[in-house]
């Protein structure tokens, strides 16, 4: 009983620590942006804007210099910047955000130039290249899809070690393994199916989101029943450590990686919350582009937890024969 009151007492402590930490207070940092000077200014201006915002203590902004403005549409469509900044000889600029790509970096971008360009004497007009959804406040709705996914996955394989216990041979522990697979194509794609063809959020997605959907449910849930077979019941509180107390703050979804603190924005990619979150953000408003890396992190989850849950019971087998 002891145990098991200070184990969830450590629990609550480190999520409330760990989510007022990563959201006390946002700042932005390294967010990458291009600069263009329009045709009427002297060469070399871009670089001249370009070099005095990187110089801005705390780096909130890392700017390079473009071409024009279809040069910052192709690399706002590559995952390569998230904004630009273009410098008009009217005096009244234009700062291009992109809130499908996360609405805190756009909102981010607003306040740093705002107090740019009052220092400047200048003023600015904001255009947003790649809004967000009608149905898609802030930009939320993919990281809100994205924690569904997750809870189910770790609900489904902490409920099989609780109620019916670790696998006991090869046979049983490939049965486990189909369940959790065949659960997770189900759970994709309804969530999928939900947040089109129900609530009309993501319309036109629904394929996509729902093989995302199932990589995200399959690798949480593997991983914690792999948890599970190398550390018995201790994998529960595990799984809510990495998946809830680290990897929800971490996702990307309120604030992205580059308003958070360096370690939640170091980590976010590599738990299933931010890669899911990600994941659903390349889907929906960048034709696919920057899928790789979630796919990435979903295999590591699902391959590391099928070893351990699949190893771990042919050691245990080969031990009692």
């Amino acid at each position: 009983m002891v145990a098991l009151v200070v184990g969830v007492l450590l629990l609550q402590i480190g999520f409330i620590t760990s989510y007022v930490a990563a959201f006390h207070q946002p700042t932005p940092h390294d967010i990458p942006i291009a600069v263009v000077a329009e045709a009427g200014l002297p060469e070399g201006m871009d670089q001249q804007v370009a070099d005095r915002l990187n110089a801005i203590d705390s780096r909130p902004v890392e700017a390079r210099v473009a071409a024009n403005t279809y040069e910052v549409r192709n690399l706002i469509d590559d995952r390569e910047i998230m904004g630009a900044y273009v410098v008009s000889p009217t005096g009244t600029d234009t700062l291009i955000t992109a809130s499908g790509a996360g609405s805190s970096a756009a909102t981010a971008l607003e306040s740093v130039f705002t107090k740019v360009d009052a220092a400047e004497h200048r003023a600015f007009v904001v255009r947003d290249e790649v809004p967000v959804g009608l149905h898609d406040n802030r930009g939320l709705s993919g990281f809100y899809l994205s924690i569904g996914w997750v809870v189910g996955g770790y609900l489904l394989a902490a409920a099989i070690g609780l109620l019916i216990g670790a696998p006991r041979t090869r046979r049983e522990a490939w049965v486990h393994t189909a369940v959790m697979a065949g659960y997770a194509l189900v759970s994709g794609f309804l969530g999928a199916f939900v947040t089109t063809n129900v609530l009309g959020t993501f319309s036109g997605h629904l394929l996509p989101l729902a093989l995302l959907g199932t990589g995200v449910v399959f690798a949480t849930g593997m991983f914690t029943m792999g948890l599970r077979a190398v550390v018995g019941i201790l994998a529960v509180p595990l799984a809510i450590l990495i998946f809830v107390v680290l990897g929800n703050p971490s996702a990307g979804g309120a604030f992205g990686s580059n308003v958070l603190p360096s370690f939640y924005a170091a980590i976010g990619r590599w738990i299933t919350p931010g890669a899911g979150t990600e994941g659903v953000r390349s889907i929906v408003y960048f034709a696919g582009t920057g899928v790789g890396q979630p796919a990435l992190t979903l295999a590591i989850y699902a391959v590391a937890g099928t070893a351990a849950l699949v190893g771990m019971t042919v050691w245990r087998t080969r031990g009692r024969r």
